[in-house]
């Protein structure tokens, strides 16, 4: 009997050590704005994958496949970084478009595993936009430096997020 309780302790330390070093969890952000536009007037802007001509900071797009599924894109910013970008979901009559990168850019933003999906709703006639995030932070191992935990990496997907509205904002107007 004794050794079936020292067995069974051994086990429940061993889970409970696991337990804490689960390592990163998926973290997710959700960015909005209603426009003093049309929904269709706003998505004529902003659902094309191979048009990133909306977003600040991009100098240009290279999308061979434009709005097929799987297709990829490159993005290539103003200071010349590329990102690598692939389509995986465009649905006109919802107007939604979703997208993945590729390969991870820690120095654009501090995350890993990043998706975004674009929204442009109804909302009594205006456009509803909403940019929804999902990634992991930085840093895949316990005890991240402060500029890859997880709090970093959704102020740096809720900034870079806002950047995009404020440019959709400047050019629509904001709905009363």
């Amino acid at each position: 009997m004794r050794n079936y309780l020292m067995a069974l302790a051994a086990s429940l330390m061993l889970v409970a050590g696991m337990a804490e070093a689960h390592g990163p969890s998926r973290q997710k952000t959700t960015q909005s704005v209603t426009l003093d536009a049309t929904p269709e007037e706003v998505w004529a802007a902003v659902g094309n994958f191979a048009d990133m001509s909306w977003f600040p900071g991009v100098a240009s797009v290279d999308a061979p496949e434009g709005n097929t599924k799987d297709g990829s894109r490159t993005v290539v910013l103003e200071d010349g970084t590329a990102l690598t970008q692939e389509l995986t979901k465009h649905d006109e009559a919802k107007r939604l478009i979703s997208w993945r990168w590729t390969a991870d850019n820690i120095e654009v933003l501090p995350v890993t595993n990043f998706s975004t999906a674009l929204a442009v709703k109804d909302e009594a006639g205006k456009a509803l936009v909403e940019l929804r995030g999902a990634y992991y932070r930085g840093f895949p191992n316990n005890d991240p430096p402060p500029e890859l935990n997880d709090e970093a990496a959704t102020a740096a997907v809720d900034a870079y997020y806002q950047t995009g509205i404020a440019a959709l904002v400047e050019r629509f107007g904001a709905a009363e």
